[in-house]
């Protein structure tokens, strides 16, 4: 019997067409991935989300209306973007929101906790039982630990299964791998572990396997041994392409994908064409962890920054761009440490381009009203107060709209800046401090569990 489910990325969307589509489906569960690194550390540290509040809920809103008509499970992970444990009360106010102005009650959540207790990750480190995932990753150590923002552990399946078992309705989870999100019910269902991973790892970013690709609802049938896929958006189809393809996307390896209990080997798999719309996968292993183990995210502040813009459109300055740069460059750094002296040092001061001539005159025919910039300078430092941050842009910024060519005569050059004033004060900034996986003698040990009843 074939074992049907949608997913989707919470925040990016989908149309009114796509969950008219669902609800014709005969679905298992909707599933749902809320998270990911991709666009830095500053959500893991409590510094904003990727998506909105609204845009959050207008989905979360959506997929639980369709959860609870159809009375099937629905399973987010990564809540909040990052999976810290705000993420997860932060969409279950949406939960409870929703289930009141709707009346979708009585369900059963389920709230899991990532931030591991550091404690415990000291004791691990202690027993030689945390290790590096690069030989370029920063030794892990308790004052790392210690002066991380914060933590989270990325969970399997292993957590989901357990909620789901306790009879939860909607599982709201914190930091988790993509795939696993998508395992859990299959396995519940007796599927393999191979097919279920695998169509879980093709799922796990919804319609973005599709051709064109598009922040949609998937639907995924797995059959006995291997499982079809198709977008639900409108003009959309899976072809054995950009399924395929989709494999390259964040994996080092395109046919090994490796979980906490174990790794997908993807070597042998057959995508074939169903029909027009759909991409018929089969032909994965799972090959078994012999040591279950769980990968830590973690951050730290990295300083204050401070950014100003500029652009040039000179022909005598953007003729010499190079020489330019590295005389201006050079006059920076010089008036910095003459105001800083030594702690000049403390700052980074980084000076992007953008353009410098190539396809700029690309649109000019077309809207010749519109001043072409032909060369685009971002300036950003980070320092250890936004005081010294916001001083190292205002003399970089100064500097650079002022430092002529050598072709030029006259005070001031052709710069133009987008925003007034011209520095823009960004914060405190975060990096991140950890590429480890930590070794555990159960897959929950890290994790805290609650549960609620919604009515």
């Amino acid at each position: 019997m074939s074992l049907h489910y949608v997913s989707f990325f919470v925040g990016a969307g989908f149309p009114n067409e796509s969950l008219a589509a669902a609800e014709s489906l005969p679905l298992d569960f909707v599933g749902a991935d809320a998270g990911t690194i991709d666009v830095g550390p500053y959500q893991l540290a409590g510094d904003g989300t990727i998506f909105s509040e609204t845009l959050c809920k207008h989905d979360i809103s959506r997929a639980l209306g369709l959860a609870r008509r159809k009375r099937i499970p629905l399973v987010i992970g990564s809540c909040g973007g990052s999976g810290r444990d705000w993420g997860v009360d932060w969409f279950a106010d949406m939960v409870r929101e929703t289930a009141r102005d709707q009346n979708l009650g009585p369900f059963k959540i389920a709230r899991i906790y990532a931030e591991p207790d550091r404690d415990l990750l000291k004791h691990r480190l202690s027993e030689g039982r945390i290790h590096a995932l690069s030989a370029h990753a920063e030794p892990y150590t308790s004052a790392l630990i210690d002066r991380s923002t914060r933590i989270v552990g990325v969970m399997g399946v292993e957590p989901f299964i357990a909620a789901l078992e306790k009879g939860a309705d909607v599982v709201l989870a914190g930091r988790a791998t993509d795939s696993a999100i998508f395992t859990a019910i299959p396995l519940m269902r007796g599927r393999s572990p191979a097919l279920s991973w695998h169509a879980a790892k093709v799922a796990e970013c919804g319609g973005a396997i599709g051709d064109p690709p598009k922040n949609d609802l998937l639907h995924v049938e797995l059959l006995d041994d291997n499982f079809l896929v198709r977008p639900l958006a409108p003009g959309a189809q899976c072809t054995p392409r950009s399924v395929a393809a989709h494999q390259l996307y964040e994996n080092a390896d395109p046919t090994r994908f490796v979980e906490p209990s174990g790794t997908i080997d993807a070597a042998d798999v057959k995508y074939r064409a169903h029909d027009a719309h759909i991409t018929r996968i089969s032909g994965a292993r799972f090959e078994p962890a012999a040591q279950y183990t769980m990968k830590l995210e973690g951050v730290e502040p990295a300083g204050y920054q401070s950014v100003a813009m500029a652009s040039y459109s000179d022909r005598v300055l953007l003729d010499e761009l190079p020489k330019w740069l590295k005389h201006t460059r050079e006059e920076i750094d010089a008036k910095l440490a003459r105001v800083f002296g030594a702690r000049a040092d403390e700052a980074i001061l980084t000076i992007r381009t953008y353009g410098a001539g190539d396809g700029a005159d690309l649109f000019a025919s077309e809207r010749p009203s519109i001043p072409q910039a032909d060369a685009f300078f971002l300036l950003d430092a980070v320092a250890p107060t936004q005081e010294m941050a916001t001083a190292v842009v205002n003399v970089a910024w100064h500097t650079l709209i002022h430092s002529p060519p050598s072709q030029w005569r006259g005070g001031v050059i052709t710069a133009a800046w987008p925003f007034n004033p011209p520095i823009i004060e960004r914060g405190r900034m975060h990096r991140f401090n950890v590429n480890h996986i930590v070794e555990l003698d159960d897959p929950l040990e890290t994790l805290r569990f609650e549960y609620e009843d919604v009515r």
